[in-house]
């Protein structure tokens, strides 16, 4: 093939041959010669070509002829090659890509792109190849396109467009390219937001982001999708807003007053990521009349790194709010910017004396951080002449520890008062110190009723202090569960459990959270449930089958989960729970399933399509429970691979640490050897089928590895927990027992 003419004057070829012999190098066509021997010998000519540049151009046809090799690695350094060539390889890779070969076009479209702007006269034949019919020659040209700065109208409809294309990559690699185009981009991508093809509308939406304040024309589509996309959308269009930047504040901040609760949300967080342009908006929805907004606002603001004293003085103002959280997250704020807060100091001398205990505390350590000392106004104000001012300011002493002696009489005084906020002021004091059980106890069940929440909330919160000895207020926290503040509900769902409750009586109410549509609460309520469960898996096997609520499924699984073959009525609801939306939900099921051992054979088909579930985590649960289920019981080794994660109930035992439940069946009188090995810190526990614990270890197999040996004193069923010795620890670990 005679194509010297395409690059080089026979002269020019001989001026480069003459120097490189003169530098004492091969030349160009000794190299040629090379890359038709050994492919040892074709990788040193390719070295020494690429390191010429445009010199080695005379080598461009030899090799364009190595793109068909059968070597993966051959056609790939020939690609490289050409692509440090540069400008003389553009004409014959471009005549490449209409080879009838799928791998000569793949490498044809991946040179241009090596090759970079000179490849620019190639922009048509690449935007031909964005349809070829393989899908590696559509995604490399994609991946040129943004290589080789074509003109931005010419291309920007055509890699728009191959964000649709049917493959994945092809998809994600063009919309890569796309931002590189800049404005010019923008109203392809309009368009392509009005599709009704979803993985495109998806990416023309987060490529806008990419492209950042240049895509400000797009704002009033982007406007349309926060208020009417789908969730998952809402939440990228946001997102997509705040990275525009300024130009979004408007819209953002009318959807964020404006819009429903996912909205609104999303919004925030858009303001949020625009940052210090933001600000005065920001500052402007601290008067929401949506309390979420307030509260995300007066907890966010400070962290901008905004230096201005309008800030100080809103949040000033928003330690005045009418909500509990709202007013904290102001004074969070304020103690992060330390002295920057000085501004605020009459606001936070205020609350000292302020009804609410948590405040005052706040407001001390706010002061200190901004560098004034407030103990010597606490002293002089115990002797004010209004008894509010006294009795608060005793119980704030009381609560940092400072002068106690001087406050506690006039807390004791407190108790004597007729006013019922005072006196729970001073009985709320008082049971820091654990004093006065049998006087302040009706105090603080009278105080549940209290028409101020933050009253409500102490009361809830001093209560539990007391622990099993205020048991006798356990209904009436019960029926605090329905309090409108949730602070107040939350409050009297950790003192439920403190103090304890008849689980007949405990449980019903907790059920009746889980149910809520609102799920703060849905992890306390669960933890009860699975530390009182009921007597009879038969109730929580009806409520699986039964019911909807996403938080009683996904307990009543967690509670199963421990139970073992006692549950296997069971299976049928497990399995359709493999199905659930929630990964949470399939990676309990699954669990809860392998703990039922050989009684649910019928679930393994099911469980084995787990171990193709979109989560990672399900698919590892999945084959641990398929372990448990094909174990034979006259096994001298059982071994099961499973994960802890931060997502599971905690241990009974150990508060504040996540655990697994292992059932398996134990002969008695037989020695077992319980190793749990894992990279983090692991803890090993055992009970029977009546949840009493019976051994317990932590590094006896070696750190960080438990280990125990047990000889079981009857036949049956007992539970191996996993959990951690430090507190939130998780990860994958590996159970044996032989």
């Amino acid at each position: 093939m005679k194509r010297t003419h395409l690059w080089l004057t026979t002269f020019g070829v001989l001026l480069i041959a003459v120097s490189l012999a003169s530098a004492g190098q091969r030349s160009v066509a000794e190299l040629i010669g090379e890359l038709k021997k050994a492919d040892a010998d074709k990788y040193k000519a390719m070295d020494e070509l690429a390191t010429l540049g445009e010199k080695a151009a005379l080598a461009v046809p030899a090799l364009v002829d190595l793109l068909p090799n059968k070597s993966e690695d051959i056609r790939l350094n020939a690609t490289i090659t050409l692509g440090k060539i540069g400008k003389p390889s553009v004409a014959l890779l471009t005549k490449a890509l209409a080879s009838a070969d799928a791998d000569v076009r793949f490498y044809a479209a991946w040179g241009l792109a090596f090759v970079g702007t000179p490849a620019k006269s190639a922009t048509a034949e690449i935007i031909k190849a964005l349809g070829d019919p393989a899908a590696q020659v559509r995604r490399k040209a994609a991946f040129a396109l943004g290589r080789i700065d074509p003109d931005p109208d010419t291309v920007a409809p055509a890699l728009v467009s191959a964000m649709n294309d049917a493959d994945a990559d092809v998809r994600e690699t063009a919309a890569k390219a796309v931002p590189g185009l800049g404005k010019a981009a923008v109203p392809a991508l309009i368009k392509a937001m009005n599709t009704d093809k979803p993985n495109q509308r998806t990416l023309a939406v987060k490529t806008l982001g990419d492209i950042g304040s240049a895509a400000a024309p797009a704002i009033p589509e982007l406007e349309k999708l926060l208020k009417h996309g789908d969730q998952g959308l809402v939440s990228l269009t946001a997102d997509v807003l705040g990275s525009i930047g300024a130009a979004s504040i408007p819209t953002l901040k009318t959807a964020a007053d404006d819009g429903d609760a996912s909205v609104r949300a999303a919004a925030l967080r858009g303001l949020t990521k625009v940052g210090g342009p933001a600000v005065p908006v920001m500052l402007d929805l601290l008067g929401s009349k949506h309390v979420e907004v307030r509260r995300h606002i007066s907890a966010t603001v400070s962290h901008l790194n905004v230096q201005d004293k309008s800030i100080v003085i809103a949040l000033g103002f928003a330690t005045k709010d009418t909500d509990f959280q709202v007013r904290k997250n102001a004074l969070q704020s304020l103690r992060n910017m330390g002295t920057g807060a000085k501004l605020a100091e009459p606001y936070v001398v205020a609350l000292l004396v302020d009804i609410d205990s948590a405040i005052r505390v706040d407001a001390f350590h706010v002061l200190v951080s901004i560098g004034v000392d407030p103990q010597p106004g606490l002293k002089k104000a115990l002797s004010t002449g209004d008894l509010k001012t006294r009795i608060n300011t005793a119980s704030l002493m009381t609560q940092l520890n400072i002068e106690v002696a001087l406050a506690e009489p006039i807390l004791l005084d407190g108790l004597k008062q007729d006013d019922a906020s005072l006196k729970m002021q001073a009985a709320h004091a008082l049971s820091l110190r654990g004093l006065q059980q049998d006087a302040v106890l009706p105090i603080f069940i009278a105080g549940l009723k209290d028409k101020v929440p933050s009253v409500r909330r102490q009361a809830a919160e001093s209560i539990a202090r007391y622990g099993a000895k205020g048991r006798q207020a356990a209904p009436d926290l019960i029926t605090a569960l329905a309090d409108p503040d949730d602070s107040v509900s939350a409050q009297s769902l950790a003192a439920l459990r403190q103090v304890g409750e008849d689980p007949r009586k405990l449980l019903p109410a907790m059920f009746k959270v889980l149910r809520r549509k609102d799920a703060n609460l849905h992890a306390a309520a669960a933890q009860i449930v699975f530390q009182f469960g009921p007597e009879s898996p038969a109730e929580l096997i009806n409520m699986l089958d039964s019911d909807d609520a996403p938080g009683i499924r996904l307990t009543c699984l967690q509670v199963l989960s421990t139970i073992g073959p006692p549950a296997k009525a069971g299976v049928g609801a497990m399995i359709k729970a493999l199905g659930d939306p929630s990964p949470r939900v399939r990676m309990t099921a699954a669990r809860a399933l392998g703990n039922i051992g050989p009684d649910a054979k019928s679930a393994l088909e099911p469980l084995q399509k787990a171990f193709k579930d979109s989560d990672a985590t399900v698919q590892s649960i999945a084959r641990a429970a398929v372990t448990q289920i094909q174990a034979d019981p006259n096994r001298k080794i059982f071994e099961v691979a499973g994960v802890l994660t931060t997502q599971d109930p905690f241990d009974k035992v150990r508060a504040g640490h996540h655990a697994v439940v292992h059932t398996i069946y134990m002969k008695k009188g037989q020695r077992y050897q319980l190793d749990l090995r894992s990279s983090w810190d692991n803890y090993l526990r055992l009970e029977n089928a009546q949840g009493v614990q019976l051994a317990q270890d932590d590094d006896s197999g070696g750190f960080p590895n438990a280990r125990i040996v047990f000889v079981p004193p009857t036949d049956g069923f007992y539970r191996i927990i996993v959990t951690s010795f430090s507190g939130g620890a998780s990860g994958p670990y590996t159970l044996t027992v032989q």
